[in-house]
């Protein structure tokens, strides 16, 4: 099949190129890394350096590639940037997702597979949570993926979304949902101190990438018009057990400091996997120990 992944050059969406490559596919990554990392590319994936804001080219990339099927995963993924900057983060995350959605519309794209985010669902405590809880996002980021879920379940285009808790594994940056686990990894590497906010026993839903990818591939023969999925382990983490695991598991011995709480912070979080269990028969096989150890080894050989 004919593929085109949008951050293909990224954290997740490189993971991704290469599975689709190992399987046999065609395969088109657009990124303008932003944040994608030219060493993360599969040589045997082709490549395009684009902003998907650029509306002439992302229609120039579509026409002569073809796609059958896109994986949209280009945006701004920072919470914290959406707020500070939201005028940028609302052109590449809404502008040029429609972008993309206007192209696949154009040039007959038969499935969209949309990385969406645990964000829409704000603060909301009724855990874990399912795809039918309210959408209340409480920062721009989380609006502008809401935006997008929307378009999408409108434009005709059989479309899967994919809400991910907190990815987190090899390759992975600073910023994002599950970041703080590579901040702390790369703070450890350098023998500092690892930094968390208010008392660390705020919780996330850790997922690890090589699910996230698996997930990925489940649904694209999946025969839904739209369908909407939390992409999670159900279970919740602490950041105090978190900066443990990594401090046993790296053998460093590094202080661990704490600085104020972040206002905007979610305390608790995690979501519902069981529908994507049920349609998909997908399911996440990397517990957070195991997911640790390989994210430390990548980390400790690579930066």
């Amino acid at each position: 099949m004919k593929i085109m992944v949008t951050g293909g050059a990224g954290f997740i969406g490189s993971h991704l190129v290469d599975r689709l490559i190992t399987e046999g596919h065609q395969v088109m990554i657009l990124d303008d890394f932003s944040t994608g990392n030219k060493k993360f590319v599969n040589p045997k994936a082709e490549l395009t350096e684009l902003d998907i804001r650029d509306t002439d080219e992302v229609n120039k990339f579509f026409k002569s590639f073809k796609p059958e099927a896109v994986f949209h995963l280009a945006a701004q993924i920072s919470i914290r940037e959406s707020t500070e900057n939201p005028e940028y983060s609302q052109e590449v995350n809404v502008q040029g997702s429609q972008n993309i959605i206007s192209a696949s519309k154009e040039y007959g794209v038969k499935k969209i597979v949309f990385s969406s985010t645990a964000a829409v669902y704000g603060e909301n405590q009724n855990l874990p949570l399912k795809e039918s809880e309210p959408i209340k996002p409480t920062s721009p980021y989380g609006e502008q993926k809401m935006v997008i879920e929307k378009e999408l379940e409108e434009s005709g285009i059989p479309s899967i979304v994919l809400r991910f808790a907190n990815a987190y594994g090899p390759r992975q940056g600073t910023i994002g949902e599950g970041g703080v686990i590579g901040v702390f990894c790369q703070r450890l590497n350098g023998g500092e101190p690892l930094n968390i906010t208010g008392n660390g026993e705020q919780t996330r839903d850790f997922v690890f990438v090589d699910d996230i990818v698996d997930a990925n591939i489940k649904v694209l023969e999946c025969d839904k018009e739209f369908a909407i999925y939390n992409v999670s382990t159900t279970k919740e983490t602490s950041i105090n057990n978190i900066s443990e695991q990594l401090l046993s598991i790296s053998q460093k011995n590094v202080k661990v400091e704490h600085s104020d709480t972040i206002k905007s912070e979610v305390v608790r979080n995690s979501l519902d996997n069981r529908l994507i269990k049920e349609e998909t028969g997908w399911s996440d096989k990397i517990d957070i120990q195991e997911g640790l150890i390989n994210t430390w080894e990548w980390f400790n050989k690579n930066i």
